[in-house]
Formats: structure tokens, C-alpha cells, sequence
């Protein structure tokens, strides 16, 4: 059964190049536009993974990341930041459960490749 993605991103473009890409590796993807559309999607859905923008309009990825690290969150899965700007910084991202950290541009295959090991 393929592994299920939580995708999270303000940003068009970007939302549907990692939906595409992680779809053509042969994953399970769920797209949000917002952190506010996220928890919804959470409050039902259970996910392998999720990779968030950390900065947008209707709630950044830090009301994603507190959702995912409370009780209430369905399942525990593996966080990553993909960010531009972010107001938290990687060590601290961190110590609040992130897996993984990636700033704006990021290698795509990077990314891929920590997400294959981090679920296997």
C-alpha cells in the first residue's frame, strides 16, 4: 500500500510540483492550501508524512506542526518544513518534532530522498 502525504502549500506551483513528483514516486498525496484546510484534512485523514510551507495566509505550518504533536492528531507522522522564510529556526524546528528542514529553492531530489528513507 502506498504511503499517504499530507501536502501543505500556499503556493500553486509548488503545491502541484510536489504533489506530481511524490504521486510519480509512487505515493499517496493529499494537497492543502493552507494550514486551516490542513487540519481539517487531519482532523479526519491519517498520513505517513507531512511536508508544509511554514509561512501562509490561514494558518502557517506551525498550527500544522502543534495539530500533528497533540493527542487529538490521528496518526504520528513524519513532519518536514519547506519554507522560504521562516519565522522558527532549524534548531528549534527540531526540538518541536520537524523531521526534516528544507528552504526555499530546495532540491527536489533531496527531499525525495530523505522522505523514502525516513519511511522505510
Amino acid at each position: 500500500m502506498a504511503k499517504r502525504i499530507l501536502v501543505v502549500d500556499d503556493e500553486p506551483d509548488i503545491l502541484e510540483l510536489l504533489v506530481e513528483e511524490l504521486e510519480f514516486e509512487g505515493f499517496s498525496t493529499v494537497a492543502a492550501s493552507s494550514g486551516n484546510q490542513a487540519l481539517e484534512i487531519l482532523q479526519k485523514e491519517s498520513f505517513d508524512a507531512v511536508i508544509s510551507d511554514y509561512k501562509m495566509p490561514n494558518g502557517n505550518g506551525k498550527v500544522v506542526l502543534d495539530y500533528v504533536n497533540s493527542d487529538e492528531c490521528k496518526s504520528s507522522p513524519v513532519f518536514y518544513f519547506v519554507s522560504g522564510q521562516a519565522d522558527m529556526s532549524f534548531q528549534d524546528a527540531l526540538k518541536e518534532g520537524v523531521t526534516k528542514f528544507f528552504y526555499k529553492p530546495f532540491d527536489l531530489d533531496e527531499l525525495l530522498d530523505a522522505l523514502k528513507n525516513d519511511l522505510d
